[in-house]
């Protein structure tokens, strides 16, 4: 009989197919046998080192955890300000009309939780607000007059230098400490106000304090190196604050080992291997030993905010004490667990199969056609089940976050060094939906949501049929890009596929909109291909494949040069530049529009009219 053998690629070992039951057989006694062999061989070392390890990786998780919290918690106050001060600087909105400039202050509170108010604040400190009630799903809209309010006063004093996080501030009628994030906003160049996002503190107090029944740490966010931010006696709020003290200090305050952080005496090294970036020391107080452990977090204030954990070193080597002894008990069941794992190993093989080819569905994205794994009666298979299936949910929603192509693309090159930023052709293309304030006026928040995402639908659908690349979306506006990541040697001819599919969406749709007596929509875009940088751009720990450079700027520029060269009314107008009309002028109606200058650039530059396909069956 021929013995079956397989290869895995070209000079490679060959690999027997040995029973799954033989195999976790061997594995746990092996596991058990070295585990014991190892205790009992350096145990006193390896008790030392796993308190040691366990302080630390409780540590770093804790602030790890925190940090990312405040992140969440504040970040999206920067970007509704920045969305909402762009929205008034390109003349999208008027803080004068009331009517719409709420709405749109509505429907940014309401899509961010987190932030409790948001305003505009002129020139003169007269604001209009939009803030949450005594129900935070409730949002009612007013306007105040802080002209004679010294904390506003202080705050705008600076706000021409740029977006900044003030301090903390204390309202007496709400009895709470808040973080503001103040955002210039100038129109033609002349400053006219402030947008301000009001975010209340208080949540992370509760969010670190749920987060201490998980480990043995004690957690704590300090705002400077006096004053705390977040701590779990401050869950129910900040009592005894004013306006001159928005925050309890640390001396005095109601945890003794905290309000010790910074004692000298009995102070000592830390000797943990932590993180680069996060610090600590060792302090001996109340007959007693407690770690501390801390990272500095700028960039939310004029202060840095310390957040970090302190533990007591008994409790730390309890937990020790008490592995070690489960160690010991463990080897007069080790035979049993042999025997024992030869009959698991049956039962065990069925859902790990089942796992490994769900898993491999996922290596080739097929996630649409994944189902989810069947319960177990084993605790670790079911708790496998359970977050294979969170995850197989976390990833459908993930689909619609990521585009397709370019997460196949770093799974097939697998490093991130693979997928490198590199200069290479491109054609992109930006969309701007015309009339949306106008229809927008009088619909709810939800409303306004379904109708921009109905509106993105019908773009996305167009390019993604194409095969171009969804940058990002914004407010209305759509950037999207062919060439990258993939090389695609006729994207200009795909981008003005795609504006012409674009085209007769709209032109269909607002078809059906006038049969429903409701007013037509107008679309510009923007077409341009010349040379940009593709690749991960961003942050260590937050990437984003996009493209930059001034082909970005021309695309962008011809699309809001639309708004000169068609007439108002206009149901849809398409611009390209000569770059791109000189690769498909043979396939699509182009009209020249003249020569313009571009804003940002040197020089004028040919613009034409996309007017359709010269013959819509051609296509190479």
């Amino acid at each position: 009989m021929t013995k079956t053998r397989r290869y895995f690629g070209a000079g490679s070992k060959w690999y027997g197919r040995v029973p799954l039951t033989v195999t976790l057989a061997t594995a746990i006694g092996l596991l058990v046998l070295v585990t014991v062999g190892v205790v009992f061989g350096v145990g006193v070392w390896i008790a030392q080192k796993n308190t040691f390890d366990l302080l630390s990786i409780n540590a770093h998780q804790a602030i790890v955890a925190d940090v990312n919290q405040i992140e969440q918690h504040l970040q999206p106050a920067e970007h509704q300000a920045l969305f909402l001060a762009n929205q008034i600087e390109n003349h999208k909105v008027d803080p004068a009309d009331q009517e719409q400039f709420g709405q749109l202050l509505v429907g940014a509170l309401a899509a961010v939780p987190q932030i409790e108010a948001v305003m505009f604040i002129n020139t003169e400190l007269r604001s209009f607000v939009a803030g949450r009630g005594l129900n935070p799903v409730e949002i009612g809209l007013n306007t105040l007059d802080y002209s004679n309010d010294p904390i506003v006063r202080k705050n705008m004093d600076d706000v021409l230098l740029g977006p900044v996080w003030k301090p903390p501030i204390w309202r007496e009628n709400f009895q709470k400490t808040y973080l503001n994030r103040v955002h210039p906003v100038k129109r033609n160049g002349e400053f006219i106000g402030a947008i301000v996002a009001v975010v209340s503190v208080q949540q992370l107090s509760t969010f670190i304090s749920e987060s201490e029944l998980d480990s043995n740490g004690n957690r704590f966010i300090l705002y400077g190196s006096d004053h705390v931010l977040a701590h779990w006696q401050l869950m129910s709020g900040y009592p005894d604050r004013s306006s001159e003290n928005p925050l309890p200090r640390l001396d005095g305050f109601g945890d003794p080992v905290l309000a010790s952080i910074w004692q000298q005496e009995g102070r000592h090294e830390l000797v943990l291997n932590l993180p680069e970036g996060t610090n600590g020391h060792f302090l001996e107080i109340f007959n007693d030993g407690y770690a501390f452990v801390y990272r500095s977090l700028p960039g939310f204030g004029p202060h840095s905010m310390l957040v970090g954990a302190y533990f007591q070193a008994d409790d730390v080597s309890k937990e020790v004490r008490r592995m070690i002894a489960a160690l010991f008990a463990g080897i007069a069941l080790l035979i049993l667990s042999l025997v024992a794992a030869i009959f698991l190993g049956r039962r065990i093989a069925r859902p790990i199969v089942q796992f490994a080819e769900a898993a491999s569905q996922i290596r080739d994205l097929e996630v649409s056609k994944i189902e989810d794994l069947p319960g177990s009666m084993l605790r670790e298979l079911n708790n496998q089940s359970v977050a294979f299936n969170a995850m197989l949910r976390a990833l459908r929603w993930f689909e619609l976050y990521v585009p397709k192509k370019i997460v196949g693309r770093l799974i097939k090159h697998g490093e991130v060094h693979e997928t490198i930023s590199d200069a290479r052709e491109i054609t992109v293309m930006f969309t701007d939906l015309v009339g949306f304030s106008a229809v927008s006026e009088g619909m709810s928040a939800p409303e306004v949501a379904a109708f921009v995402n109905q509106h993105f639908s019908l773009v996305a659908r167009c390019i993604e049929s194409e095969e171009g690349t969804i940058d990002k979306f914004m407010g209305d506006a759509v950037m999207a890009f062919w060439g990258a990541p993939d090389t695609q040697n006729n994207s200009a001819e795909q981008a003005c596929l795609a504006a012409c599919a674009i085209a007769s969406a709209m032109l269909e749709d607002n078809s059906q909109r006038r049969t429903a007596g409701e007013p037509p929509l107008g679309i510009r875009i923007g077409i341009h291909t010349g040379v940009a940088t593709a690749g991960n751009i961003g942050a260590p720990g937050r990437l984003n494949y996009t493209i930059i450079g001034d082909t970005v700027n021309v695309g962008q520029r011809l699309e809001q040069l639309g708004k000169e060269i068609y007439p108002p009314g206009t149901e849809v107008s398409i611009l390209v530049s000569s770059e791109t009309a000189e690769k498909v002028e043979n396939l699509f109606n182009l009209v020249p529009a003249g020569r313009y200058k571009l804003k940002g650039r040197q020089g004028e530059m040919d613009v034409f009219k996309l007017d359709g396909l010269v013959d819509a069956t051609t296509r190479s």
